[in-house]
């Protein structure tokens, strides 16, 4: 008997296979030559349940995340589901956050993420989500996830892997003088918006620009480096456990904090690599 196709919730069947078959040479072609981009540790991928925990680059360019998702299908097929959270308000983007669900992206919500994992399937997440994606670009080599540990109560209480990803180059694309986090505040985005900043990019060819908006991106070399999954060895109730779930949190970071340090130290200059 041929087996029957499997049913998936509604969230999940949003990702559309068609689309990304469509889109693939475009994505590939762009991240292989216009980015020149390099992915290490492709073996510790899985298209098992696991937080692929990453950073997050060069806003809504994402040249980091494009080029791992291109790692991701060229490792095991255009057809494997794969899921990452985004944010509300890129879902909320005409045409950008419809192909972005298309591509597998899910609105972030803990509701979410579960339906992911209770499927089965690799799920995405970038803790430090805008304040990690703007930061000045002094700090493009740290590991910058503030308060959020909600990514490691989810790994210990549906007992996954985090598989942690960093990279280097994609905060090059454009140049952000500063994050903003003050216009945020005062503006009412915080709030509102759930933005933690309103950065000003020094971009080409619009010069200064909040976000990156209207630039041209500039063709940064992007190393992204896929290190062997961490397994928490903790019960699902120490979950709820702030101490348990502290360490985890400050060993996870460290590991990648190390990594990165390793990556930035191979790179001689901004955007050529």
């Amino acid at each position: 008997m041929v087996p029957r196709p499997r049913q998936l919730p509604p969230l999940l069947a949003q990702r559309d296979n068609a689309a990304i078959r469509r889109v693939y040479p475009w994505l590939a072609g762009l991240t292989d030559h216009y980015f020149g981009a390099q992915v290490e540790g492709v073996e510790h991928l899985s298209d098992r349940a696991c937080l692929m925990v990453s950073t997050h680059n060069g806003s809504w360019v994402m040249p980091d995340l494009l080029s791992l998702a291109v790692a991701f299908w060229r490792r095991f097929g255009l057809e494997t589901p794969g899921y990452g959270l985004f944010h509300r308000l890129g879902m909320q983007v005409p045409l950008y956050g419809q192909w972005m669900t298309k591509l597998g992206a899910v609105e972030a919500s803990w509701d979410n993420a579960r339906t992911v994992l209770a499927e089965d399937f690799p799920l995405l997440v970038c803790p430090g989500g805008d304040a990690d994606a703007l930061k000045p670009f002094s700090r493009r080599h740290q590991v910058t996830f503030g308060k959020h540990r909600g990514f490691v109560r989810l790994a210990i209480d549906k007992q996954v892997p985090i598989v942690p990803i960093v990279s280097v180059g994609a905060h090059e694309v454009f140049f952000i003088v500063t994050d903003g986090r003050r216009l945020a505040r005062w503006s009412g985005a915080a709030r509102w918006l759930r933005l933690k900043s309103i950065p000003i990019a020094l971009a080409f060819p619009v010069g200064l620009t909040p976000g990156g908006i209207g630039a041209v991106p500039l063709p940064s070399r992007i190393r992204v480096r896929v290190l062997p999954k961490i397994e928490l060895a903790e019960s699902p109730a120490a979950a709820r456990d702030e101490a348990v779930v502290e360490r985890c949190f400050q060993h996870v970071r460290a590991t990648m904090q190390r990594q990165l340090d390793d990556l930035a130290s191979t790179r001689r200059w901004p955007v050529l690599g």
